[in-house]
């Protein structure tokens, strides 16, 4: 996947794609058809295995172990660099209808995960999860400009700043 999303969108060719996997350009617009094609392709097998990881997560409840989940899913400090990419594929996720599917299929999943591990707290369920993923998705966006420490490191003191503050 990171010869694919290691990239802007506009930057992902199917040559450097064809070249990171061995194969020749030919071949993938043989299979795929298009670059748009390969992305859903990519994006569905994506989520298969993300479905997998939610699935095998351990059944722990409270901060901790959302806290956990948050930070296993933010880039660590050898992938950094690319979060600013990452936001151009955020833009793809919510201007191509079929990317946007794939991305609400996921995040339907994720929030199911989170709201099974939630502490008690002062809201519901579902309300507190989509606060904690927008704190999350906030805290990324911050840091990306900020630039303070290691992005985990930020996201994690967010979180807890957050849940210090729901706390019943």
């Amino acid at each position: 996947m990171p010869a694919i999303f290691g990239k802007a969108p506009g930057e992902m060719t199917l040559a450097a794609v064809a070249k990171a996997v061995g194969l020749s350009p030919a071949t993938l617009v043989q299979r795929f058809g298009t670059k748009q094609e390969l992305v859903v392709a990519a994006l569905a097998l994506a989520n298969e295995k993300n479905f997998t990881a939610l699935d095998r997560l351990p059944p722990d409840r409270g901060v901790e172990a959302v806290i956990r989940i948050f930070v296993e899913r933010t880039p660590g400090p050898e992938h950094e660099a690319l979060l600013a990419d990452q936001l151009l594929w955020l833009r793809a996720s919510m201007a191509e209808p079929r990317i946007n599917r794939l991305s609400r299929d996921y995040f339907v999943r994720f929030r199911e995960a989170l709201a099974q591990r939630l502490p008690p707290l002062s809201l519901t369920a579902e309300d507190a999860v989509l606060l904690i993923e927008a704190q999350w998705h906030g805290a990324l966006t911050q840091w990306g400009i900020d630039r303070k420490g290691h992005l985990r490191d930020y996201v994690e003191q967010r979180l807890r700043v957050l849940f210090a503050a729901l706390a019943p």
